[in-house]
């Protein structure tokens, strides 16, 4: 009974402040009429981010098919680097903590060929610390690591494009 009598007034206190601060849902990547479906393309047709944007557009519900032939906007993944960088070294000169760095070229071109978004750069950073001791443990970190700045690229790309395409008028 008495965590039920502070229930109330937590929870329209952190409405408050939620709301004050400026929060909101983001929402769905929405499309102006007549765009078509929206699909990522790159050089390399078996690029892990290009299957990741592909599967986060269509979850978006901004891709209406799997249909290559289809005619819409087109996210280009035009260059993609990865660095690695030592930021901590132990008294034997070994690296202890490493900073990875993943930058990503891309486009937005219109089922015409013009650009939407013209080319614009993307970057993430992320640390990580490093085990000498444990080399095998420490790669499988670093894998799952650019798995998952994929996952953040290709979620930072679908952001930006759906923000120009709120304000987009053909």
């Amino acid at each position: 009974m008495r965590a039920r009598r502070f229930a109330v007034p937590l929870a329209c206190t952190v409405a408050l402040a939620l709301s004050a601060c400026g929060f909101h849902p983001r929402g769905e990547m929405t499309l102006p009429a007549g765009m078509g479906a929206v699909k990522a393309f790159s050089v390399d047709p078996y690029d892990p981010l290009v299957a990741v944007l592909n599967r986060d557009l269509a979850r978006t519900g901004a891709q209406a098919g799997a249909d290559p032939a289809a005619k819409g906007p087109t996210v280009v993944v035009a260059g993609q680097t990865w660095e690695q960088l030592p930021l901590t070294v132990n008294v034997h000169a070994q690296a202890t903590e490493y900073n990875i760095s993943y930058v990503v070229k891309y486009e937005l071109l219109g089922a015409d060929g013009k650009a939407i978004v013209p080319m614009q750069e993307a970057r993430l950073q992320r640390d990580f610390q490093y085990d000498a001791a444990h080399a095998l443990g420490s790669a499988q970190e670093q894998d799952t690591i650019r798995d998952e700045m994929r996952r953040d690229m290709a979620a930072t790309i679908i952001r930006r494009i759906d923000i120009v395409l709120r304000n987009y008028r053909p």
